[in-house]
């Protein structure tokens, strides 16, 4: 299933859309809690064994909210990070599933927009996970411009993973220098486009040459030329090898956090 042309630059041509697997939710590992802000997150593990979670990762999805196979994935970050992970709804509930124009929905959820959540789900986070507790970033398309305003905004993230990263919201949306933003990230950061994903943020496009020289032998890409942007969250797992390339991205995503927070 591909998405509409409503996607526009947002999402690339030829992307997934709104897909929503809801297949394992009754395996899902975590539970709900709202922030002081009333907005909504996902928590994983659900039990945790009493001790404050040293690591933490804080979540951000994609523009088509917090639900299908997403806690699936926060699930897994979690079990093989040994990680309590945060996914929030940053978005408030809303979705751009019937959005009539990409770039006006994009355009409700600049930095103000968000930021109350943000400093929501750090306030919580010094609560509840250990006084050196490591917190790292993982987005999803949209989410990873959200991750990367976090660290250029002075959150202490100590790393960003992303797969299909949208980080030309920053241009597409909002009208300023992309670069800028991927220049103003202070922390290691992990990208896995997709094939149709723009060519800066490919194996040896402009972010990504400067996201390695920035952080070296910390900073890190893996292209999947074959997946469509989305794949991970959105991706049809009846089509070849998006479930398989879901379980790949997982393995390095994780594998890097794992590297990350041994630091």
């Amino acid at each position: 299933m591909a998405s509409d042309a409503n996607a526009g630059s947002c999402c690339p041509p030829g992307s997934w859309g709104d897909l929503q697997d809801s297949s394992d939710v009754a395996n899902q590992a975590g539970t709900a809690l709202a922030l002081h802000t009333g907005t909504s997150v996902y928590v994983t593990p659900a039990n945790p064994t009493g001790t404050p979670p040293s690591r933490v990762v804080v979540m951000a999805s994609d523009v088509f909210g917090v639900g299908g196979r997403r806690p699936r994935l926060a699930d897994y970050i979690a079990h093989a990070t040994q990680a309590q992970v945060l996914l929030v709804d940053f978005q408030r509930t809303q979705t751009a599933a019937s959005a009539k124009n990409i770039k006006e929905y994009i355009k409700q959820f600049p930095w103000t927009a968000i930021e109350e959540d943000v400093n929501a789900t750090f306030e919580h986070v010094k609560q509840v996970a250990a006084s050196d507790a490591k917190i790292a970033a993982v987005g999803l398309c949209w989410g990873v411009w959200a991750a990367a305003q976090m660290s250029a905004q002075g959150y202490p993230l100590i790393a960003i993973a992303g797969p299909h990263p949208s980080l030309h919201i920053e241009g597409f949306a909002f009208g300023r220098d992309t670069l800028d933003l991927v220049k103003a990230i202070k922390c290691p950061t992990l990208l896995l486009p997709a094939g149709n994903d723009p060519p800066e943020f490919q194996e040896d496009g402009e972010a990504s040459n400067y996201l390695r020289e920035a952080f070296p032998n910390k900073s890190k890409v893996v292209a999947f030329p074959h997946m469509k942007h989305g794949w991970t969250a959105r991706g049809d797992f009846a089509e070849p090898n998006v479930k398989e390339d879901t379980i790949k991205a997982l393995q390095i995503i994780t594998a890097w956090l794992n590297e990350r927070f041994e630091d």
